[in-house]
């Protein structure tokens, strides 16, 4: 089932309907429906081909898969016969072959799946790709999409290229699915609360939530894909590393540090053995453009600040060093359908509670926009000291209307009374407001406010579940 994306579509949409050629990158983590957009996109497009590259092959044998789909889609006899042994070949063919036969008013969409795959980690090819989109794909109305999961190659090699450098025409980073497309993409069929265990769980990843099993309870599901023996989700962490990095166990080193508290650059150093010298930077650098990680400087310090912190913020990888990584020889052991509930009975609503308050950091502009401000921020950061290892505003908004929106943030099966007002009174006292700026108060719970919260007029703005599963007015819709 395919649900959201519109503006990605109707970029897509626009670029295929310019009148001119268009070379657009479209990246994002593994799992995260690159290829179902573009499908969606050219569903209907009568010149459209693509070409998915075979992990971790050589050259000779990407030539080989690229040329046997090739002959599948154009039916062309000649390629019965011919054998491809350079790219450059592939490509020429293509020219000369595949283009020409676009309808008029239309263009040829070629879409290589995996490029990083196709070039086999290496810039070659994308000087190549250079060559014939500068001499023969860019005059012949050719609309050329090169997708990638791994965010380190298609940003460094690709997207900063030299090669590439101005011909680039659109770029998107495809991230995960909104609160109110996972709920489309449960078509209803369970609550708000359950589906949003399934969101801290798994984020808003399309292939880990396509695993849910809508006639299922939650704790069914968890058991089935995290916590038997041949659930899909027990190699996964496997995947996201040893498929993604070189160099994979240092990254393992840097998440699993990160997994319970955040860190400086200087502290994951100390604490990894991994020299600040040595590449680290560049590690960090290549988990945050794959989203496993984020950085985060507190709002009254300077973009290069020192205070700068570093936080696991994969939702999946978040869960399985809690409760899967301990306990993987009692998964492949047991033969219990109902593990995760004896594992997780004392500590699973306190670890909800620290989730929701990652959920939110993580969609601060999503909640912004249902707060009615989403035009107007700044800066959207948790509030935290240098000495400190957990935030603590939970997320805090700059605006460019001179205001600061301060949020509480609260997992509790119930609706929040006046005595959060103390709590907050306390984490006000924290800030120091820039002159001529206003201080606003923002709730964000499961159920809200009780009467007498309410009538207290103490908080500015209340967000409930029901708000972040309910669809945008048209006006809110970026």
């Amino acid at each position: 089932m395919f649900v959201g994306r519109k503006n990605e579509l109707q970029l897509l949409k626009d670029a295929h309907a310019s009148d001119k050629s268009e070379l657009v990158v479209l990246y994002g983590r593994r799992r995260i429906g690159k290829s179902s957009l573009v499908h969606q996109f050219a569903q209907d497009k009568a010149d459209f081909y693509r070409f998915e590259a075979l992990e971790g092959e050589s050259t000779p044998e990407q030539i080989r898969h690229f040329t046997e789909t090739l002959k599948k889609q154009t039916n062309d006899s000649l390629l019965e016969s011919v054998r491809f042994t350079r790219w450059e070949q592939v490509f020429s063919y293509l020219t000369t072959h595949v283009i020409p036969q676009a309808s008029r008013n239309t263009k040829s969409i070629l879409f290589f799946d995996e490029v990083q795959w196709m070039a086999a980690g290496r810039s070659k090819l994308v000087s190549l790709l250079k060559y014939y989109w500068d001499n023969e794909w860019k005059a012949k109305g050719v609309m050329l999409i090169l997708c990638g999961s791994i965010a380190a190659f298609m940003v460094q090699k690709v997207i900063r290229s030299k090669a590439l450098y101005g011909r680039i025409t659109l770029e998107i980073l495809l991230t995960g699915l909104s609160p109110h497309e996972v709920y489309q993409l449960m078509q209803r069929k369970r609550s708000q609360e359950e589906i949003l265990k399934y969101l801290l769980i798994f984020g808003g990843v399309p292939k880990y939530l396509e695993e849910i099993n809508l006639n299922q309870s939650f704790y069914q599901n968890i058991n089935r894909l995290c916590f038997s023996a041949h659930g899909v989700m027990i190699q996964e962490m496997n995947r996201v590393f040893y498929n993604q990095f070189k160099e994979a166990q240092n990254y393992v080193k840097i998440v699993s540090l990160l997994q319970n508290r955040m860190y400086s650059f200087g502290e994951i150093s100390a604490k990894t053995g991994i020299p600040s010298g040595g590449g680290l930077k560049l590690y960090l650098d290549n988990l945050e453009q794959a989203e496993i990680i984020k950085s985060f400087i507190s709002f009254h310090k300077g973009m290069n600040t020192k205070h700068r912190k570093y936080a696991l913020t994969d939702e999946y990888l978040i869960f399985y060093f809690k409760y899967m990584a301990p306990n993987l020889r009692t998964i492949a052991e047991s033969r219990s359908q109902k593990i995760f509930e004896r594992l997780a009975r004392d500590s699973f609503d306190p670890w909800l509670g620290f989730a929701f308050e990652r959920f939110c950091v993580k969609h601060a502009g999503y909640l912004a926009r249902l707060m009615g401000f989403g035009d107007e921020i700044l800066i959207a950061s948790p509030y935290f000291a240098k000495e400190d290892h957990r935030f603590q505003i939970d997320l805090l908004y700059q605006r460019m209307d001179q205001v600061m929106t301060v949020c509480e943030i609260k997992h509790r099966n119930r609706e929040i009374n006046t005595q959060i007002i103390p709590e907050m009174e306390r984490k006000c006292a924290l800030l120091q407001v820039p002159r001529g700026f206003s201080l606003e108060k923002a709730l964000i719970s499961l159920y809200g406010p009780d009467q007498a919260l309410k009538d207290s007029g103490y908080f500015n703005h209340f967000i409930t579940l029901e708000d972040i599963f309910k669809k945008f007015p048209k006006s809110l819709i970026i």
